[in-house]
């Protein structure tokens, strides 16, 4: 099917942005000033740090990995019963996946002539990994939406499509990495402030302040791929979104508070658990809060998931 380029959809607008914003390069950075830095971290404090960059690391390689199988999937369904072009959809994936390798590319060379390992199995403890929720899921996500495309209908199809955007965009970008985002934030300015700079891993900052960029487009997209899927079928929101978001409340905030002990003095746990509150908030409020019942308060599913336990 032809793209009409006089219509073109949110997906194929987000797609031309990537390409003015997507061309920088992870072999550009000069990453001199920190590996100075980051030899003036403490060791619990390069074990914390490295517990969240272990995290992105596994993180982007795994998106890489399995995000093929959702532009097959549009290409399976029926364009024709769908209120949006899989066609310009599947354009923006395909940049969307060059984006997720070149992710995983800045955060290779950073561990490599930075942090001078590539092994990141001994800073897991503490990370994402351990915290509810795996990219290791995405995996399954990827075998789910290939057996739906071989076996399943237009609704298993749309339905399975759907959670997977939820996973991905949804909870991986949307939740986890920004997440992850706001506590480097917190890690780099304690530190900076302790040694008296107004700049620290300027590198790092500025490769991760591109990644930051790319994924607010690819979760502005999954966004809006999933309140499409709920205008086709209605019935995705009580019957897969709220489960889903369910499931990730009670394995992510319906939590004991952590009693590790923090090496940044004055970092601040509470203020990322109420941002990314929020974050999951802004997803159901765009997908259309009055398709929801059970998670369309998130405050309020919070409060009433934590007083069943």
């Amino acid at each position: 099917m032809t793209i009409q380029y006089s219509q073109r959809e949110k997906s194929y607008e987000l797609y031309r942005k990537g390409k003015r914003e997507g061309t920088w390069d992870p072999d550009e950075f000069d990453l001199e000033q920190d590996k100075a830095d980051w030899a003036e971290f403490s060791t619990d404090e390069q074990h914390q740090f490295l517990a969240s960059c272990s995290a992105f690391y596994d993180g982007e390689e795994d998106v890489t990995r399995t995000l093929a199988p959702y532009m097959m999937a549009l290409d399976t369904l029926d364009d024709e019963e769908l209120p949006f072009d899989t066609v310009q959809e599947e354009m923006f994936l395909a940049q969307q996946l060059y984006e997720e390798a070149k992710h995983t590319d800045f955060f290779s060379r950073y561990f490599e002539e930075v942090f001078q390992t590539q092994d990141v199995e001994p800073y897991r403890a503490g990370g994402y990994q351990t915290q509810g929720y795996s990219t290791d899921d995405l995996y399954g996500t990827a075998e789910e939406l290939l057996t739906a495309i071989t076996g399943g209908s237009q609704q298993d199809l749309i339905y399975t499509l759907g959670e997977a955007y939820l996973n991905y965009m949804g909870i991986v970008e949307a939740q986890l990495a920004r997440g992850g985002y706001l506590s480097f934030d917190q890690m780099i300015e304690v530190k900076a402030d302790q040694m008296d700079r107004t700049e620290l891993l300027p590198a790092f900052q500025a490769g991760i302040g591109k990644i930051r960029q790319d994924e607010t487009r690819h979760i502005e997209n999954g966004r809006w791929v999933m309140k499409q899927l709920a205008q086709a079928e209605p019935a995705i929101v009580s019957d897969v979104y709220e489960p889903r978001i369910e499931t990730y409340i009670q394995n992510r905030l319906v939590v004991e508070p952590s009693t590790t002990e923090q090496p940044f003095a004055g970092y601040d746990q509470q203020s990322i658990g109420r941002k990314t509150k929020q974050y999951l908030q802004d997803t159901v409020d765009y997908i259309g809060i009055d398709r929801f019942d059970r998670v369309a308060d998130i405050d309020a599913a919070i409060q009433s998931m934590a007083s069943t336990d």
